[in-house]
């Protein structure tokens, strides 16, 4: 018996959270700053568009790799831990400060 969501909406809400990060985290910095210190070492060095691109194509490469871990329960596990972790530190803080 299935239950809980399904292994493509988890992968669809993922890279969701991802693009929306990327956004959130440019537009955010410009207006508050990066406290992130590797992404912070990265703007400096590469400019913060290159180094949004590489940080969110490896999250992104991340998710693909999840989805296709054999162990399905093991997949649907870490792509719901990463969507509680990118809900909770970036979709609901980077919400309010931009648009509270």
């Amino acid at each position: 018996m299935r239950s809980g969501i399904p292994l493509a909406i988890l992968v669809a809400l993922n890279l969701a959270l991802q693009l929306f990060d990327g956004v959130a985290t440019y537009v955010g910095w410009q207006q508050h700053g990066e406290m992130n210190p590797l992404l912070l070492a990265g703007f400096d060095r590469f400019g913060a568009g290159p180094t949004l691109v590489a940080a969110k194509a490896v999250a992104v490469a991340f998710v693909f790799v999840l989805a296709a871990t054999p162990r399905r329960r093991l997949a649907v596990f870490g792509l719901a831990l990463t969507l509680t972790a990118y809900t909770t530190f970036s979709l609901v803080p980077w919400t309010q400060r931009l648009f509270g």
